[in-house]
């Protein structure tokens, strides 16, 4: 009779069962009359490796699909890997800025080989890992965000939606990288609303020839002693007015409808920029 190790040896036990487990489809789940009982990994990006947070999830997923398994349903546990491309697309500009390779100096096939060559290697990781975890998924429904099948779908889905009037374009502020030039998620930026101070700028207008327009936007111009016209801009940040690039003004406001077309000087640094349109700007609160 062979004795009992004293201590558990999980190198002995677990690598040999879950090989025995995988290889004989234990995991595997078909379409029966059974009651069916699904879940769908979260999938975690293709950057790197798992996290506690990962095997903490992945773990309670587990525990509810092998319940369902002894409670006689059809359980499948579908794993997947990448739900956020841009950032396994930074890691790899990261890679190639590493090697000495711009992302602009490739064509979009090429980049692709290395995105694609990246994905092979840290996918494969995080499936290994789970494996490791003892994860009960069927394997053989493994799928990546981006691959022919999914991104198909997504096109699918998403033209769907905005033909159905369901998805729409907003107008709104959004997280732009103006490294990948997309707009990104906004999911770890924290707003704290505080009580501040506002300063008042005149903003002059660039060669203005002291009279101007006259009228009823007269009621609207802000002049100085000596006939200067300007625009006040208020602001809680005024250090910020160095690296003004442009005054932008809300295209449907009367009150400074006088200002399109026009240019003005940047308080201090004496650099004339363009007056822009954007509806974005609020009306009742000022130009932008």
């Amino acid at each position: 009779m062979k004795e009992l190790a004293p201590k558990y040896n999980p190198a002995e036990v677990e690598e040999k069962w879950y090989s025995f487990w995988e290889s004989n489809g234990l995991f595997n789940s078909d379409p029966d009359a059974r009651e069916p009982y699904t879940i769908v990994i979260p999938p975690p990006n293709v950057t790197g490796i798992l996290h506690m947070g990962h095997m903490l999830n992945n773990t309670i997923q587990d525990i509810l699909v092998r319940r369902a398994r002894q409670q006689g349903k059809n359980a499948l546990w579908v794993s997947g890997t990448d739900h956020a491309s841009i950032s396994t697309e930074t890691k790899v500009i990261q890679k190639l800025k590493s090697e000495g390779i711009k992302k602009t100096d490739l064509t979009r096939e090429q980049f692709l080989e290395h995105a694609w060559e990246w994905t092979h290697k840290h996918g494969g990781i995080i499936l290994q890992q789970l494996r490791k975890l003892g994860a009960s998924c069927d394997w053989r429904r493994t799928a990546f965000t981006m691959d022919d099948v999914r991104s198909e779908s997504v096109i699918k889905v998403f033209c769907d939606l905005y033909d159905k009037g369901l998805l729409y374009r907003g107008l709104r502020m959004v997280n732009w990288d103006p490294e990948n030039r997309t707009a990104i998620s906004d999911d770890e930026v924290y707003f704290e609303a505080e009580n501040s101070k506002l300063y008042y700028l005149k903003y002059y207008v660039a060669n203005d020839d002291l009279t101007g327009e006259t009228g009823a936007e007269e009621e609207v111009v802000h002049r100085d002693a000596d006939g200067r016209r300007y625009a006040v801009v208020a602001t809680t940040r005024p250090e910020t007015i160095m690296g003004d690039t442009a005054m932008c003004i809300n295209p449907k406001d009367p009150k400074n409808a006088w200002l399109k077309g026009k240019r003005v000087i940047v308080p201090l640094v004496g650099r004339e920029i363009p007056v822009i349109e954007d509806r974005y700007v609020e009306i009742d609160f000022g130009t932008g």
